[in-house]
């Protein structure tokens, strides 16, 4: 019954947190919109407001990735590529003991026809 309760929460966390990440979105393109819009007001031009804008976005997104995410991102793709490595070292050493096995197999298939063939 409690894991019935708790799996009902997860379920509503991420349904809220779908919901939230959504709100604050459409808050955010709405945001951007009226800045738009004022500064087409302002300057006369809605094109020119437009690229303002979008440039004031491109710059921010380079500097959030420089100062906060190029790091992370970095340690992340090493951290990928020791599970890519191991993973590989991991097949190989697999397939190193099915080749062993497979061997093995037909040496004793090997004895046993000897053995009958002796007997």
């Amino acid at each position: 019954m409690k894991k019935d309760r708790e799996n009902a929460l997860g379920g509503n966390f991420v349904v809220a947190l779908i919901f939230f990440v959504l709100i604050a979105a459409t808050g955010f393109v709405l945001l951007v919109t009226t800045l738009v819009a004022w500064l087409a007001e302002l300057m006369g031009s809605v094109a020119v407001a437009t690229l303002i804008v979008c440039g004031a976005c491109i710059i921010a997104a380079l500097l959030i990735y420089l100062l906060a995410l190029r790091r992370p991102l970095a340690r992340m793709q090493d951290q990928l590529e020791t599970v890519y490595e191991v993973a590989r070292l991991a097949r190989n050493g697999y397939d190193w003991v099915q080749e062993r096995l497979r061997a093995l197999l037909k040496l004793r298939e090997a004895i046993v026809e000897i053995l009958r063939e002796l007997l």
